[in-house]
């Protein structure tokens, strides 16, 4: 599946990426997926990464308008912030049509070209960032120039 995430439950927090070419289906089927995997959740945070220069051509904006509008009919819509990181003025314009529709259910929404700026917008604690940033890094394949690798510090102790 081109749609992925990385689900850390201890911050009910959800990292979704994309891979490859997206279609309708894809993206509907990832959305029943999601509200299963977060059937256990206190609340819901969530970074969409849409900067992996992912083919979107198969995408109608009749998907995007449904898919941020069952944002409301998920049990813990509103609960939690989103973050949808984006790299070019194609991406930008699919994340603000998807926000429109996801705002009327989500309390916060903020579209960035940074995902640093992402992360912060969550709300984290600086613990709990280190451990977000460090659970990524490990987790996601490398992307173009957007690497977690840069910008993490892992935070092991000392050997000395």
């Amino acid at each position: 599946m081109p749609i992925k995430n990385v689900l850390l439950p201890e911050y009910n927090f959800v990292f979704t990426y994309f891979t490859d070419s997206v279609d309708d289906l894809e993206v509907r089927a990832y959305s029943d997926q999601l509200t299963r995997q977060i059937a256990d959740f206190d609340k819901h945070c969530e970074i969409i990464d849409f900067s992996r220069n992912v083919d979107f051509s198969g995408l109608s904006s009749e998907t995007l308008t449904k898919t941020g509008a069952a944002e409301k009919r998920r049990s813990l819509a509103g609960t939690g912030p989103l973050a949808i990181l984006v790299t070019d003025p194609l991406t930008f314009g699919l994340a603000r049509a998807y926000s429109t529709f996801a705002a009327e259910a989500r309390t916060d929404v903020l579209i960035s070209y940074n995902l640093e700026e992402c992360i912060d917008f969550m709300g984290f604690s600086a613990g709990q960032k280190l451990h977000v940033k460090n659970a990524l890094a490990l987790a996601l394949p490398s992307t173009n120039g957007l690497s977690l690798q840069n910008s993490v510090r892992f935070n092991f102790p000392d050997d000395n």
